[in-house]
Formats: C-alpha cells, sequence, structure tokens
C-alpha cells in the first residue's frame, strides 16, 4: 500500500513559524461544501523568494562597463559641443537625422531579438529543472512496487531490512542525483557531497568516483539503476516494473542531457561581435550630431539646450549598452535560471517529498537535505 509519512510536530511547528514570520497568509477559509482550505504556504514562500531573486535582477544590467560608456558618450557631447562653438566657430549647422535614426532603430531590434532568444533559451533550462524534480519524483513513487517477498520468519527479518535499505539508498540517491545537477546548472563540480548525502557504508570510494567522473548526475542514475537490478534479481521487483522505473531513468538523463548540452551550445559570438560594433559606433557618432542639433536649435554654451543635450547622450547611451547588456543571457542561459529560480528551495522542498513519497511505513528514510536551521526560524 502507499504510505505517506506526515511531518513531525516539531517540524510542522517551525513551518508554522516561518511563514508567520514572513507574512505568508495562513488563514483557514470554509468552503460551501464544509471543507477547510487555505492558501498553500509552499507555493507562498517559492513565489515570495522567486519574486525576490527577479527583484535583485531589475537593474543587474546596469555594470560598470555600461554606466562608463554612458559617462563617456555624455563627455563627447560635451567636448563636441564646446569645440564647434569655441574652436572651430560653427555655426547654423544643420544636421540630417534620418540616417542615424534607421539604424538605431534596426539596431534596437537586432538588440531585443537578442534579449527574447536568451530569454527563451533560460525559459526552456528553468523547465528542464522541473521537469527534472518531477521525474525524481516519479521514481519514488514508483518505488512502492519494491516489497517483501518471502513471509517466513526465517527470512522475513532478511527481506524486512533488505527492503528498507533499498528504500534508504534509493531516496538518498535521487537527492544526490538533484544536488550534482544543481550544482552542474551553476557551473560547479563535486569534490565531497554533503554529509547527509554520505552513504552508510563506502562512502569515501563514492565521493572519489564522483568528483573524477565528469557528469556526477549521470553516474548517480547508474547507481539508480544498479540498484533497481538487485531487487528485480532478489524477485522484490518484476521485469515489467523494473521497464517502468527505467524508462522514467531515461526521461530523467535525457533532460540532464538537454540542460547540459546549453552549456555548451555554440555563443552566437558573429551576432554578439556585430551587435557590440554597431553599438559602440552608433552611440559615440551621436555625441557630435547631438551637440550639432543643440547648437543649431539654441546656440550658446550657457543655454539650457547644453545640459539637455548631455542628459539626453547619457540616457541614450545607458539605453543602447543597457540593452546590449541585457541580451548576455543568450550566452550563458542557466546562470539567468539560477538567477531567477531558487533552487536551494527547491532542493529541500524536493528532498521532503521524495521521503514522503516512498513507502516507508517505519519512518527509516530521512528528509536528506532539510532546510537550513535559520530558515526554520524564519531568516530566510
Amino acid at each position: 500500500f502507499f504510505f505517506c509519512r506526515p511531518r513531525s510536530h516539531s517540524s510542522a511547528t517551525a513551518s508554522v513559524a516561518l511563514r508567520i514570520s514572513s507574512g505568508m497568509d495562513t488563514t483557514t477559509t470554509t468552503l460551501l461544501d464544509g471543507t477547510s482550505v487555505l492558501a498553500d504556504p509552499d507555493l507562498q514562500e517559492h513565489t515570495a523568494k522567486a519574486g525576490s531573486l527577479a527583484v535583485r535582477g531589475f537593474f543587474k544590467w546596469v555594470t560598470f562597463e555600461v554606466l562608463g560608456h554612458a559617462v563617456l558618450a555624455t563627455l563627447c557631447t560635451g567636448t563636441s559641443y564646446v569645440l564647434f562653438q569655441y574652436i572651430l566657430n560653427v555655426e547654423n549647422i544643420n544636421v540630417n537625422l534620418l540616417p542615424h535614426v534607421l539604424i538605431g532603430m534596426v539596431l534596437g531590434v537586432i538588440l531585443v531579438a537578442r534579449i527574447v532568444n536568451g530569454s527563451q533559451q533560460a525559459t526552456s533550462a528553468a523547465g528542464s529543472v522541473i521537469a527534472f524534480a518531477s521525474t525524481l519524483r516519479t521514481v519514488a513513487m514508483l518505488s512502492c512496487n519494491v516489497s517483501e517477498t518471502l513471509t517466513i520468519n526465517a527470512g522475513a527479518d532478511h527481506e524486512k531490512k533488505a527492503t528498507t535499505k533499498f528504500r534508504y539508498e534509493l531516496v538518498r540517491l535521487l537527492n544526490l542525483s538533484f544536488y550534482c545537477y544543481t550544482l552542474m546548472l551553476k557551473g560547479l563540480k563535486l569534490v565531497t557531497p554533503p554529509a547527509s548525502l554520505i552513504p552508510l557504508e563506502g562512502g569515501v570510494m563514492e565521493a572519489e568516483v564522483l568528483s573524477v567522473v565528469s557528469c556526477p548526475t549521470a553516474m548517480v542514475c547508474k547507481w539508480i539503476t544498479s540498484l533497481l537490478e538487485e531487487q528485480r534479481q532478489a524477485a522484490r521487483i518484476t521485469d515489467q516494473q523494473v521497464s517502468v522505473m527505467t524508462t522514467e531513468l531515461i526521461k530523467l538523463m535525457k533532460v540532464y542531457q538537454d540542460t547540459h548540452g546549453l552549456q555548451f551550445t555554440p555563443m552566437p559570438a558573429m551576432l554578439n561581435g556585430f551587435s557590440y560594433f554597431f553599438v559602440v559606433v552608433w552611440v559615440y557618432s551621436m555625441a557630435p550630431v547631438i551637440a550639432m542639433m543643440e547648437m543649431h536649435d539654441n546656440g550658446d554654451l550657457n543655454n539650457e539646450g547644453f545640459g539637455l543635450g548631455l542628459a539626453f547622450s547619457f540616457f541614450l547611451a545607458l539605453f543602447y549598452f543597457g540593452l546590449y547588456e541585457a541580451g548576455k543571457i543568450i550566452e550563458q542561459p542557466l546562470a539567468g535560471v539560477v538567477d531567477l529560480l531558487p533552487i536551494d528551495e527547491m532542493g529541500h522542498t524536493l528532498s521532503d517529498d521524495l521521503s514522503n513519497l516512498v513507502d516507508d511505513p517505519n519512518d527509516e528514510v530521512p528528509v536528506f537535505l532539510p532546510r537550513p536551521p535559520d530558515a526554520r526560524n524564519g531568516k530566510i
């Protein structure tokens, strides 16, 4: 049968305290049919953290390079204004803006296309993260098919211990696979796994293997396959059931390969180089054009047109170089996913779900990746 372990009383109390302290809606509502419901607190928590990460990225495009170009373009405009009026003594300049306007429009479309393309890749990567976690939950649920085969007293105890060990190892490996997967998203490599994910036996050898192989997540999936084969040979699970679980592991590997492939997708270097070159040329060529326009309309350096010209140059350069900087997500879409998704929080929630989904009547499968103490106390 399917057995879901409820959280312990202390864990539930800490969770409620966290939700209250973080301002989450914990009000219970009674429907017309007598059902009592409340807003999903886990969804609220994930949404709040995702929103917090999004707010942090609002002005991430405002880098020192972007600000430097904006300041330099402003100085070029001011220098051109002084040069035309006091050194070259140029008067009544009439500038045709049509070429610059047309080029600026085309350049803006190209820069926006870079942002859209990069955002699509980041969205695809985010979907892969969710699909990976979903597949892990499915494997944990399907593990309920594994059961003891012997009921005779002489072998029942051995079978019970073997099945309990299988559940423990399966959930541990599922957690370890997601942990390695998140490290891959962050561009990191596992050297020593967390203490909670070290096996009871052979932990040193396992850590050495994971630190050597190029794809730790794939290696963990291989160990899960071997674990299932052991259960099949012991007749604790049928061939058909193994086939179903193996299919899910294949899906898991496909999601991993799709995500991993985004790290090695050739960067559109030609498009990036083309965009950057013409952004620089267009912005800095606009500096003297703006100075000429202001001289033609206002004439005097002491007029307010000089200040308006400087402000216009600054914000124009900030806009175009900012568009280029925002489009850099096309170069590293996985970095965009890490910046926008609460990956660590997803891991804690997944670990809790995996321990609950597995058939564990004796409560011997722990939450391998629990939330840190600060989060339990309401400090996020």
